[in-house]
């Protein structure tokens, strides 16, 4: 379908704009202050993500229009480089700001992005597809801002703030429009969801404790890479290399698995050989990066899918909603864990996450129905 085709385009176009700077904000806020000021940024974003899409999903009640909300949150997200582009390196000292304007971006574009996905006829389809062009992203990014930062060093970010915003404004011209088509939202009723289906209730647990790992490990894990790598072109290296992996991942390991082993069972695999590189992180943080790269593609997106599978149609927005509840939730959880111990190393920042995904798989096996299509 073209409406589909369009959308699976649009979502590659965003993510490599948004891939070329994001994976970077955390490492931008810790080079100009201290980790303290990059785990206090991914608290209030998530917060401030939260409160977009609560506000989203009462807005929903009158304005029905999924584009109006993804396109809103495409503006949002170029407003947000452009603060951070004339901010610069005063950007920490307005943390909270730049925070919420881009978690509230967040809040209303996947929002957009949430109800348009929904609607696609197969939702493990997508995300495959989706593999395949993040593999031209997993081959170009690294490039990108590992030579632009390795020619400008520390004023390279301006240009790859300046690069994603253009990139962004392309994105939201190319999806076609979607009605919101359920009930009215209610935010008391938005919490009983997960309380009335059960194997939403497992894989929304799951999910949402994988999500506050996944959300400061992939800003961790850029902060350990480059003091590892030292220079930004030896960072440009090291995250080819993991990218290379994460593709082998998606290409090899998850394609030729997901249809001969149960879920459950490849999601439990991938949680151990995660745990066991994580416990290896003092002896080489490059085995614990490759490990977390090999592991995060078989993990995170095989637990989505069936969530996603998991929801009642009849009740999206309410359903939406309550998955950003959760999701946030363990993102807030996470951080302010991580909050408490900022006064660690990198690598002893790390390890407390270990055991809640060992706890995100136990909870997955629990549910009665892995339907991947």
């Amino acid at each position: 379908m073209k409406g589909s085709r369009n959308f699976l385009l649009a979502s590659w176009l965003f993510g490599f704009a948004n891939n070329i700077s994001s994976p970077l904000i955390g490492l931008y806020i810790y080079i100009n202050s201290s980790l303290f000021y990059t785990l206090n940024f991914l608290l209030m974003t998530s917060l401030s993500l939260l409160i977009g899409y609560v506000i989203v999903g009462y807005l929903s009640n009158r304005w029905r229009s999924a584009i109006t909300y993804y396109r809103a949150g495409i503006s949002l997200y170029i407003l947000f480089y452009i603060t951070l582009l004339l901010l610069n390196k005063e950007t920490p000292k307005f943390v909270d700001l730049v925070s919420a304007i881009y978690g509230l971006a967040q809040g209303f574009y996947w929002f957009g992005w949430d109800v348009l996905f929904y609607n696609t006829p197969s939702k493990l389809s997508f995300f495959n597809r989706s593999a395949y062009l993040g593999f031209i992203s997993g081959i170009l990014t690294p490039g990108i801002y590992g030579s632009i930062l390795t020619i400008f060093e520390n004023k390279g970010y301006e240009v790859l703030f300046v690069l994603t915003a253009s990139l962004m404004v392309f994105a939201s011209l190319m999806v076609e429009d979607l009605s919101v088509k359920c009930e009215l939202f209610d935010i008391r009723r938005s919490w009983s969801v997960i309380r009335l289906n059960s194997n939403y209730r497992y894989t929304m647990t799951s999910l949402a404790l994988i999500s506050g790992v996944n959300y400061i490990l992939s800003n961790l894990n850029t902060i350990l890479a480059y003091d590892v790598a030292k220079t930004y072109f030896n960072f440009m290296l090291l995250n080819y290399m993991l990218s290379g992996v994460s593709l082998v991942s998606v290409f090899v390991i998850r394609d030729r698995l997901i249809h001969r082993i149960r879920p459950y069972k490849i999601v439990m695999i991938a949680s151990s050989v995660l745990a066991v590189s994580e416990a290896l992180i003092f002896i080489s943080p490059i085995i614990y990066l490759i490990g977390f790269n090999m592991t995060s593609p078989l993990i995170y997106p095989i637990i989505d899918v069936i969530n996603w599978n998991n929801m009642d149609k009849e009740y999206l927005t309410l359903y939406l909603v309550n998955r950003q509840y959760f999701l946030n939730i363990g993102r807030i959880t996470a951080s302010l864990l991580e909050i408490f111990l900022a006064s660690l190393t990198i690598e002893e920042e790390i390890i407390p996450l270990l055991p809640i995904v060992i706890i995100a798989s136990l909870l997955f096996m629990r549910i009665r129905q892995s339907n991947l299509d």
